[in-house]
């Protein structure tokens, strides 16, 4: 699909335009919401991966709070996972490896070798049959009771995808200038989604400063034997 195969090339140039930081002496916040279900999150996860970890951010900030022993963050954006790579050297983050990559790169890995999985940003921005092959590995790759920290973007309205310029032009999918956008489905169907193999242990609303409406965050405990399910279930 060339709407999301244009993605790579926009985050690309988003993030080229991003700058080092030397966060010596300074903690991470994103919002208070956010950064209280995050902690509970880093508490109970040693061994995390961030897929599609953008810029790295939410990586960094669970480094931050002193738990983990190891981080993976992994994107397809080369420019996303080098600005990374120089921002762990730059703030000595040992723990923290970062690769340019999809869930295709998880093939070989062993069930259950993360306690903890971030998604931020990545399942409603992707087809369905691409989101259903994400979260069917993630699932598989997290260990019993491991937590998964999901973060969506608003569920925005009508009257929004018009004032944001947005298009449809299959089933869910909306585009910007050729770019996949959005894969618009309700909190509803997401629980749903989600209760078919995780607890839902948090869910919570949030606004960012820049963006208007309230994020969506989803903690997910993972329910036992769970690793051989369909996510193709309807």
């Amino acid at each position: 699909m060339k709407e999301y195969d244009a993605s790579t090339a926009l985050w690309n140039s988003v993030y080229s335009e991003c700058k080092l930081e030397d966060l010596t002496g300074e903690r991470l916040e994103v919002e208070p919401t956010f950064d209280a279900c995050l902690k509970i999150f880093a508490q109970n996860s040693k061994r995390v991966l961030d897929y599609g970890c953008g810029t790295g951010d939410i990586l960094f900030q669970c480094a931050g709070f002193g738990y983990l022993n190891y981080g993976m963050g992994i994107d397809k954006s080369e420019v996303g996972i080098e600005y990374c790579k120089k921002m762990a050297n730059l703030n000595h983050y040992r723990q923290l490896d970062f690769l340019i990559g999809d869930i295709s790169y998880f093939d070989q890995m062993e069930d259950g070798c993360f306690d903890g999985i971030i998604v931020s940003n990545v399942l409603d921005i992707v087809p369905k049959d691409v989101e259903n092959n994400i979260l069917k590995e993630l699932t598989r790759l997290l260990r019993e009771d491991g937590l998964m920290l999901i973060k969506l973007n608003p569920d925005i309205t009508d009257e929004e995808i018009k004032e944001y310029g947005l298009k449809r032009f299959q089933n869910d999918l909306y585009e910007e200038d050729g770019v996949l956008r959005l894969r618009r489905q309700s909190t509803y169907k997401w629980r749903q989604e989600f209760e078919k193999n995780f607890i839902i242990e948090r869910y919570l609303e949030f606004p960012y400063p820049w963006q208007e409406g309230m994020n969506r965050l989803f903690l997910l405990k993972k329910k036992a034997d769970n690793n051989s399910m369909d996510m193709n279930e309807k």
